[in-house]
């Protein structure tokens, strides 16, 4: 058989290579799928009239990337905004917002996203009279980086309908300042009237924005998004399909199901692991229920019949469960839904989620491993927590912050996604941070906790695809599995974590194509 493409000069990196041996020296691939792997010798007879062969210069060769926790859509929105990490102090904000706001007209919202009180010298973030020197005129939104706080100035608090009587709620907070009293222009959580009162971006705005995410995701070699938003409801199945039908998303795509909605899902005859008739079974499936009930109803600790009740609604329906575990309060919870189902016979078949899970004491470990829950992480927001952790005396009473190593000692389940956009998409950042432990100032935390480049390596592609479950669909090297391979050039061997500081990605590929190359 003649294969379609064939990769030559390359250091694959396989299972072989995973053990320090030799690795393949040539990767076929034909109708989607890797026809071979293994010795440069059998070029000539995979090689026909219409075989492509692309001489990869020595570059390293992985299996894509799979983002096993992000946001595609909202990261395309926000592409849309302002973007204000850059900025160091409120005046240089309010500055970029002024020019922001001429061109875009009078009266038309301004946005701006990735503001970070920890990155300004003011530490904080600004009020509402600071953004009515921006532009008085129009109505103006600052949403923080984490997304837990918005700043609106006086005309979008108007707009919004929140005025000096506004109380706030479990599901929404108006903030004050600590001298008049007035509203400062904070929110925090989920505010209903602030999520009313936005209008959402334009068709042609949204379009711009998810190819602008698009070109991010294949720069970064990621060849599969699992979007595990906990919002979803059918309405946003069919928009994905969309999406997908008219080329804006390229990724292979596992939606979530909003744990609200899937009753409604299931009303359509949808589960996990469901296709959309109007794209190829590969490119967009259903995947779990995402039980983030702290978020959807905005108390911080949900009580534990209301999450039990949420998971055997969704496992009765035919979802794989993905709890959102932020905190160890979560935690403790979730575990107890899994004891409980484990009990009255109704143990999950498809194998349960712990969403972040950042924190876990070793007395806690076995209870996870007995739990059969994957614990999906986010390495690259050690960086930001480092910061914060090295400002303070350490307590030996907290655990440590994402116990990557203790996880895999205890042969718990693991996969590595991004949080996107909280943080960057990029899963070489997220690698690199797993791996060192260290922010860009050479903070550490917990450095014990440090993983092998190898695992690291293997969480962001095999470990996304088990959390999906599709490890024996995609996630390695091997013939018969989906051709999504990425190149990296400046690893060398992958030797040390210092090749970490010089790779790249320089090319993608999904089902066989190269989608995208340097």
């Amino acid at each position: 058989m003649k294969a379609d493409l064939i990769l030559v000069n390359l250091v694959a990196f396989t299972p072989e290579r995973f053990a320090g041996r030799r690795g393949a020296e040539l990767i076929a691939m034909k109708d989607g799928r890797i026809l071979y792997v293994g010795d440069r010798t059998v070029r000539p007879a995979l090689t026909g009239p219409h075989t492509k062969v692309v001489d990869c210069q020595g570059a390293t060769v992985i299996p894509g990337f799979n983002d096993a926790h992000c946001h595609p859509v909202a990261l395309a929105m926000t592409t849309r905004y302002l973007d204000c990490s850059p900025l160091r102090d409120i005046a240089s904000l309010i500055d970029a917002l002024r020019s922001r706001a001429a061109d875009t007209g009078y009266g038309h919202w301004l946005r701006a996203a990735n503001c970070d009180p920890a990155r300004l010298a003011e530490q904080r973030l600004p009020t509402r009279w600071e953004l009515d020197q921006a532009a008085p005129g129009q109505p103006v939104i600052v949403v923080e980086r984490a997304g837990q706080y918005c700043v609106l100035n006086s005309r979008a608090l108007a707009l919004c309908g929140i005025d000096e009587s506004a109380v706030s709620s479990d599901a929404g907070i108006v903030h004050r300042d600590q001298t008049t009293g007035r509203l400062n222009g904070i929110v925090s959580g989920n505010h209903a009237q602030v999520a009313a009162a936005i209008p959402p971006l334009a068709s042609d705005e949204i379009e711009a924005g998810l190819r602008t995410a698009d070109r991010i995701f294949l720069e970064s070699g990621i060849t599969s998004l699992q979007d595990t938003s906990w919002s979803n409801t059918p309405a946003h199945w069919h928009a994905m399909a969309d999406y997908k039908r008219r080329g804006l998303i390229s990724p292979r795509m596992s939606l979530f199901a909003g744990a609200d909605s899937v009753d409604a899902f299931a009303e359509l005859g949808m589960r996990t692991g469901s296709t959309h008739p109007d794209c190829p079974p590969e490119e967009l499936r259903l995947g779990a229920a995402k039980i983030a009930l702290d978020e959807s109803t905005g108390d911080a600790e949900p009580p534990q019949d209301l999450i039990d009740a949420t998971a055997l609604a969704a496992h009765r329906a035919g979802f794989q469960l993905a709890f959102h575990v932020p905190d160890l309060t979560l935690l403790d919870r979730s575990l107890n839904t899994l004891a409980w189902l484990d009990q009255v016979g109704l143990a999950p078949r498809l194998r349960p989620r712990f969403e972040h899970c950042p924190a876990c004491p070793t007395g806690w470990l076995d209870h996870v491993a007995q739990s059969g829950a994957i614990v999906v992480a986010q390495p690259a927001l050690l960086p930001l927590a480092a910061q914060a952790m090295n400002a303070r005396e350490p307590d030996p009473r907290h655990p440590a912050l994402f116990p990557f190593r203790s996880f895999l000692h205890r042969r718990i389940p693991l996969a590595f996604g991004s949080d996107a956009p909280l943080v960057s998409c990029a899963p070489l950042d997220g690698v690199k941070a797993a791996v060192t432990r260290r922010d860009a100032a050479g903070r550490c935390v917990a450095p014990e906790e440090a993983i092998s480049l190898a695992d690291a390596l293997r969480l962001y592609t095999w470990g996304g695809a088990y959390a999906a479950g599709e490890e024996n669909a995609t996630g390695t090297i091997e013939a018969g599995r989906r051709a999504d391979l990425v190149l990296v050039e400046g690893a060398g061997e992958w030797a040390t974590p210092d090749d970490l500081a010089h790779v790249q990605v320089v090319m993608t590929l999904i089902g066989g194509k190269i989608v995208w190359a340097r």
